[in-house]
């Protein structure tokens, strides 16, 4: 495997994340609400912010590695900052973060995707992150109420911080740091 493709594992472990992370409300949402008395307006907000947010994917980037790493950075951070929320405004804020981060790491992997795989490589490349991502959407509310159940609705945030850590560390790791040459492609 090169560095092009345990990149792209790297990727689509971030795209199952952002995935299972925009459903695993849907069952905490109860819990949420009860906790920090949310109206059912602000509770709307909370599990439709992020999908909203995430249209910041539509946003160009430049300087694709740097940008994604502080995606990711960004994206732990409005985590613990959500996990720690005292009232539904900060949380609604946070998830709004969240997906913000999530937008600008996907649309950032994507260039980098695009810069690193052509020809026949490219539809693998974009397909293998959108497989993982509809398990991980399933997934999401499974995870979100168990770990709700047994734990507290502020873990659901709190679980993704070292999972980006893990997946900040792939990306940085097996990403190439320069364009590969088409003619040195096989």
């Amino acid at each position: 495997m090169t560095g092009r493709w345990q990149m792209m594992v790297a990727l689509s472990l971030c795209v199952a994340l952002f995935s299972a992370n925009w459903t695993a409300l849907y069952a905490a949402q109860q819990a949420i609400s009860r906790d920090l008395h949310l109206t059912s307006t602000a509770g709307v907000w909370l599990i439709y912010l992020y999908p909203a947010a995430l249209l910041g994917v539509l946003i160009p980037v430049k300087g694709r590695l740097s940008v994604l790493l502080l995606g990711l950075g960004g994206f732990a951070l409005a985590s613990v900052v959500a996990a720690f929320a005292p009232n539904g405004a900060m949380l609604v804020g946070c998830r709004a973060g969240q997906g913000l981060a999530a937008a600008i790491v996907l649309r950032a992997g994507f260039e980098l995707t695009r810069e690193h795989f052509r020809g026949t490589e490219w539809w693998p490349a974009l397909v293998i992150p959108a497989a993982l991502a509809v398990p991980a959407l399933i997934a999401g509310p499974v995870i979100g109420g168990v770990i709700t159940d047994f734990l507290s609705f502020r873990w659901v945030f709190l679980i993704n911080v070292p999972l980006t850590v893990v997946a900040l560390v792939l990306v940085a790791l097996f990403t190439p740091r320069t364009a590969p040459h088409a003619h040195a492609r096989a």
